[in-house]
């Protein structure tokens, strides 16, 4: 990929999601560099946007080392000058773009992608919609596509590779799918709905049943405007593991470790029946880290508090009756905590214990840095629900992402990769770019077979179709 492509990655000095299981490790995560998006001249329009919770203020990106700066801009003349540049490059985009043009993160992965598609002149289609599978003799040899209103016919050559990234935005599929309670709330992308694994199944494709978890899972708040329109925020990472927050049930117990993942946070929710859950600070903690929307520094909550987003209470008790939490669950709860953040060793979940944890804190605060006392009124809740940004049940597939049919035998010319495929490590959420990795991976994979090398021997039960040309027409 670096060879033949403008991409460029970093190894990122990563914790593993579960570092205490033998074999896990730092620095397995690579990330993309930043990316000038006016690189890709009038092409850029088509860059899908980053979700709203990754670029604030109307679309400036921003990456780990960012926001670490924004939580210490009124303490660190570094970390002033650092943020103020960011608002300075952004300013300036905004004058010619719809949005920044500092891209980092997948934004920026997709973008280096993209680059070298446009720079090979590769042909790109938007705004067609593949409708059938063609399958002749048991093999599939094309696809039907809706384009511009017009129905083609596509005879692939070699393969056709399925790669529409699950059904997030089907809620019927997430259903009907789930091992867990319902999961309504998602920010995956709504016009994602299945079609590419429906058209899998078509050819003879099977699903499978054997994954732990059919859905990447991160607890979720939302912030209504009153007019009906809604910000839904992930809870990945800039709250909950920090000192000072806990997270409770309606019995008003902690019933998880704050600081684990996203997916493993949400568990945790299904697991104990707290759903939904409500994550707890004092007012020093919020102007510290900000909580979900909010932003920290301080800013007035009335407008969050009058859209019942964020709760207050002068007392425990008070927030407790407002949101209907157990308050004498909840007083034992932060009573605990602060034995915890006294001591720096939370005896109850460990919070604070791992190395993931501990990436995920407050390096600047002692003696753990995702422990914090909560103190002093007013006392603030934000309503957690589960959620999910992606589907992790998809069609089973060979070593090479050539799709199974019923009896485990490769379909002729068809391939998945992404989240139409079945995670290769069973709905397990590992590590950072459990989606991308397998994406990159196996597309790769599937197109080496597809061009005739790496392929499995034929007969053997990761066989793909003979092939000598990956070239494809129109008919």
């Amino acid at each position: 990929m670096l060879r033949n492509s403008a991409l460029e990655v970093v190894a990122v000095d990563y914790p593993d999601y579960h570092p205490e299981l033998e074999g896990a490790m730092f620095g397995r995560a690579h990330a993309p560099l930043e990316f000038d998006a006016r690189k890709l001249g009038e092409q850029f329009k088509h860059l899908r946007a980053p979700l709203p919770a990754f670029a604030p203020f109307g679309g400036m990106m921003l990456d780990l080392v960012d926001l670490l700066h924004f939580l210490s801009f009124t303490k660190s003349a570094k970390s002033f000058f650092h943020v103020l540049k960011r608002f300075l490059r952004y300013g300036v985009d905004r004058l010619s773009y719809h949005r920044g043009t500092r891209l980092v993160g997948g934004n920026a992965l997709i973008a280096r992608l993209y680059k070298t598609i446009l720079d090979r002149q590769i042909e790109v289609w938007l705004k067609s919609a593949a409708t059938r599978l063609i399958v002749e003799d048991g093999a599939v040899i094309g696809a039907e596509v809706v384009r511009d209103g017009r129905a083609l016919r596509i005879r692939a050559r070699q393969g056709v590779v399925i790669a529409t990234g699950g059904y997030p935005g089907n809620l019927e599929m997430r259903q009907q799918h789930s091992r867990k309670p319902t999961v309504e709330l998602g920010l995956g992308l709504p016009s994602n709905v299945g079609e590419g694994i429906r058209l899998g199944e078509s050819a003879g494709g099977r699903l499978d049943h054997n994954s732990e978890d059919t859905g990447y899972y991160v607890p979720m708040s939302v912030l209504s405007n009153g007019t009906g329109e809604k910000t839904l925020w992930g809870h990945f990472m800039l709250d909950r593991p920090k000192p000072g927050f806990i997270a409770v049930g309606k019995d008003g117990n902690r019933f998880t470790n704050e600081a684990a993942s996203y997916h493993a946070f949400t568990l945790g929710m299904f697991d104990a029946g707290a759903i939904p859950a409500y994550l707890i600070a004092d007012a020093a903690t919020v102007k510290k880290y900000g909580i979900g929307v909010i932003l920290p520094g301080g800013m007035s909550l009335r407008r969050y508090e009058k859209t019942g987003y964020i709760v207050s209470g002068r007392t425990l008790a008070e927030l407790s009756g407002k949101i209907g939490v157990d308050p004498a669950g909840l007083e034992r709860s932060v009573a605990r905590n602060n034995q915890f953040a006294a001591t720096g060793v939370d005896t109850d979940f460990g919070k604070g214990s791992s190395a993931y944890n501990i990436y995920k804190g407050d390096p600047t605060h002692s003696p753990n840095t995702c422990l914090g006392p909560i103190e002093r009124g007013p006392f603030y809740a934000v309503k957690l629900m589960p959620g999910d940004f992606g589907t992790s049940r998809g069609l089973v597939t060979g070593s090479h992402g050539e799709v199974f049919d019923q009896d485990n035998r490769p379909i002729p010319g068809l391939y998945a990769c992404g989240n139409d495929m079945n995670s290769p490590v069973g709905g397990h959420y590992i590590g950072a770019g459990i989606t991308l990795g397998p994406a990159l991976t196996f597309g790769y994979l599937a197109a080496m077979a597809i061009a005739g090398s790496g392929q499995p021997k034929a007969g053997s039960a990761a066989s793909s179709p003979a092939s000598s040309s990956a070239e494809a027409r129109i008919s």
